[in-house]
């Protein structure tokens, strides 16, 4: 019943929902349950194993089974409290008529989950209702060296392992047993409580499991009674025990409509809500952003972690550069400034001493594991910079960033080659080591932006060094990036490829060269164009305006984009030719990219019927997927995706006439 103790964090799996505080963060399926809680960080660590609750319903003369509420004995039905980070699940039982309410929530103010029931007897007869919870905990990933036993002061459930410390408690009712034990041993409570028998065990140590059970008494016909749920974290014994008591010292519906209060109030904060409010995905795309951020530190993750073990991909519980740009551009242009400002620090914060950024980070700032730096995140942290003093005229925040900007700036300087282009790195999809397109675009801006800044800031000798460059690389891009053979941008030039593919071109005539390493031991082979098209060539109108929308080059390279790209079976637009990541899927942001750049070149029809699209791909909680299956359509692989939900906020606000970018 329990089943191997790493099924579950092993295979990767897309939530159907997400709950949190912006540092606690939950991931949940359709029927309620928890499976995934990061903490004290939203990106690690993962926490969680088992997290059942259920009722046993006991009458005179009668043996049952405990009710787990994530097993097949109940139907469900889900949906977020309008406006709000709150999770409703609506369970009815298949065979009593019981009807119950979830919510789950984490409280913004504390790191406290919290799951709020309402029990409800729409049948004829009264039940005898004791509620259970089965629980084991693999604190950061691990199942060594934990323990967990029975606080009797705040009579609670406690799981640690080193400084952390989860304890649960229920509050309404007398506790009605308890016990600890290990996982799969048979000391495992699991099968107990589900016959409704502790055993009173006060402790384990090693893969621990508990049980605990509140005896909720008669629930007449027609009567609803309220129970609550709190896990709390925190680094100490006391810490948690005092959480659990400030939990405790109120109902668990003051909890949940605070909690409520507090969401509502934090999307009024944003800028023109009312006319952007006739879309419920435009505000579900704040409120998942607002939780994929980390609270302390400003950092924003790709998406929920849903695959720590790289079993098909590199994960994705970190903070890029990059996407964070996109993602923090979205939320200042919806008027959330204080939060972009945050990211921007942040960022200045995790620099290298020599200007350049990692590939991506840990959001508490330390270097996450990486395969390679990628100069567009350079540049597109430095014109995030500067889009953010557009919005705001924020002087000290300029002064702030300067040291940072300027490092950045002469990094760059430092880093474009013999041809004018930047030098290779990873594009933006890291999959081909280049001189990518994308990635010059990118770096054009960014200087740019910095020559902006200087001027503003009244340096006039950086400004016009780092404008000189940036025409350079702009001037580069249209002699080097720009194929007449294929009437459009390409995707780049001096690719690194494997020797086969380097000697195919060598035999065609074309240009192929060999390089060796620093260590004199091993050769590195690249060829000449990678004629391509890639939808990232869309930066190079929006959001880096290398060209305007309306020049030929760009029109013809949409163009392009879209006869290769587009998917003519359940539609969307695909990454670039050849992908083959998860079967080459049409991926959101594409897609949104594509809209945007639509609306901005005047094709408002087309901008509209692409936004639409992407609004069907939603899942029912309007959540963003990264990619869409292409044969069937609906969520693929990772959701929710939070440079989706960005490039869908940045679509919407183009739609509305609100973009500063583009106006």
């Amino acid at each position: 019943m329990v089943g191997n103790i790493t099924d579950h964090r092993v295979q990767p799996e897309m939530p159907a929902a997400i709950i949190g505080n912006s540092k606690m963060l939950a991931s949940l399926r359709d029927n309620g349950e928890i499976y995934r809680l990061f903490w004290p960080n939203i990106d690690y660590g993962q926490h969680l194993g088992r997290f059942w609750p259920g009722i046993r319903i006991t009458q005179p003369g009668q043996q049952d089974f405990t009710k787990w509420f994530h097993f097949n004995v109940w139907e469900s039905s889900q949906r977020y409290l309008e406006d709000t980070n709150i999770l409703e699940t609506n369970l009815s039982s298949l065979s009593h008529r019981l009807k119950v309410l979830q919510s789950d929530f984490v409280l913004p103010h504390l790191d406290i989950l919290t799951r709020y029931y309402e029990l409800k007897n729409e049948g004829e007869k009264s039940e005898n209702v004791t509620f259970f919870l089965y629980c084991t905990f693999e604190i950061e990933d691990s199942t060594l060296y934990d323990g967990a036993y029975v606080d009797f002061l705040s009579n609670s459930l406690v799981f640690y392992r080193r400084n952390i410390y989860l304890a649960i408690a229920g509050s309404g009712y007398p506790l009605a047993g308890y016990q600890c034990g290990r996982k799969g041993a048979p000391s495992d409570p699991f099968q107990d409580a589900s016959r409704g028998a502790l055993w009173g065990t006060r402790d384990n140590i090693l893969q621990s499991a508990g049980s605990m059970a509140w005896d909720m008494g008669e629930l007449k016909p027609g009567e609803t009674k309220d129970f609550s749920l709190y896990l709390a974290a925190g680094n100490e014994e006391e810490q948690v025990r005092s959480l659990l008591a400030e939990a405790s010292s109120r109902k668990g519906e003051q909890w949940l409509e605070d909690t409520r209060q507090y969401w509502k109030g934090w999307l009024e904060t944003g800028k023109n809500l009312s006319a952007e409010s006739g879309n419920p995905v435009y505000r579900r795309s704040l409120l998942a952003m607002k939780l994929m951020t980390n609270k302390e530190t400003g950092a924003s993750i790709a998406a929920p972690e849903f695959d720590p073990c790289y079993l098909a991909s590199g994960g994705y519980g970190y903070c890029w550069p990059r996407d964070s740009v996109y993602i923090t551009a979205a939320l200042d242009e919806s008027g959330y400034h204080s939060l972009a400002r945050q990211f921007y620090l942040f960022a200045k914060s995790v620099q290298d001493h020599d200007g350049s950024w990692q590939q991506r980070y840990f959001t508490d700032g330390a270097v996450a594991p990486g395969w390679g730096k990628q100069i567009d995140q350079v540049g597109s942290v430095l014109w995030g910079y500067r889009h953010h003093y557009s919005l705001t005229s924020n002087n000290n925040f300029l002064e702030q960033v300067w040291p940072s900007l300027a490092a950045g700036a002469d990094y760059l300087v430092n880093s474009i080659s013999d041809n004018g282009l930047p030098i290779s790195s990873f594009d933006p999809w890291e999959d081909e080591l280049a001189q990518g397109t994308y990635s010059a675009a990118a770096v054009f801006a960014g200087l740019k932006a910095c020559s902006d800044m200087a001027l503003i800031k009244g340096n006039k000798n950086d400004s016009e060094r780092w404008l000189t460059v940036s025409n350079t690389v702009r001037e580069a891009i249209l002699k080097n990036q720009w194929s007449e053979v294929n009437g459009c941008f390409i995707r780049g030039i001096n690719r690194k490829v494997y020797k086969d593919t380097h000697d195919y071109a060598m035999s065609r005539g074309e240009k192929a060269f060999t390089e060796t390493d620093p260590s004199g031991l091993y050769q590195t082979h690249w060829v000449g164009d990678d004629g391509r098209v890639d939808a990232a060539l869309l930066g190079l109108a929006f959001p880096f305006a290398v060209l305007t929308p309306s020049d030929d080059r760009m029109k013809a390279t949409v163009h392009a984009i879209e006869n290769r790209l587009w998917n003519h079976g359940v539609g969307g637009l695909r990454r670039y030719e050849g992908d083959c990541y998860r079967g080459g899927n049409p991926w959101l942001i594409t897609t949104l990219w594509l809209a945007i750049y639509h609306c901005i070149a005047g094709n408002r029809g087309r901008a509209e019927e692409l936004y639409r699209w992407c609004l069907e791909q939603a899942n029912q909680h309007k959540l963003l997927p990264e990619q869409v299956d292409k044969n069937q359509g609906g969520p693929a692989w990772v959701m929710p995706l939070n440079w989706s939900h960005a490039m869908f906020v940045l679509a919407h606000l183009a739609l509305n006439n609100k973009l500063s970018i583009i106006r």
